[in-house]
């Protein structure tokens, strides 16, 4: 039997996790499109596009029925390692970089909502 993977922990609707990931793939990619076109950070522009690419995943897993409740919480914890990795690094930055800064304030609070959707 299937389960769907939001029903698990204490996220209120499914609606929350899915949008918060999305919200973290847009701010995630404005920011290395920033980073690129200002040059340097490449190890920043790097977790950010990683961050981008797996809260997308992530979010495509979470918002449909899981077969493998295991797949959907590997999704869910993969998106919030690389939520945690980007804010950190382009939360060094936030004084110096408006981008940096929604960045970093996005990916926090996804990894928050994560933390709460995974029961961490």
């Amino acid at each position: 039997m299937s389960h769907h993977v939001l029903d698990a922990a204490g996220v209120t609707t499914p609606a929350v996790v899915v949008e918060k990931l999305h919200d973290a793939e847009r701010a995630s990619t404005a920011c290395a499109s920033a980073m690129v076109a200002g040059g340097g950070m490449e190890r920043e522009v790097l977790l950010a596009l990683d961050c981008a690419d797996l809260c997308s995943a992530a979010a495509r897993v979470l918002g449909r029925r899981a077969a493998d409740r295991a797949v959907a919480e590997t999704a869910a914890a993969a998106a919030l390692r690389a939520c945690e990795a980007s804010a950190a690094a382009c939360g060094a930055h936030a004084d110096h970089h408006e981008h940096c800064r929604l960045h970093a304030e996005t990916t926090t609070e996804t990894a928050a909502v994560l933390r709460e959707h995974l029961g961490i």
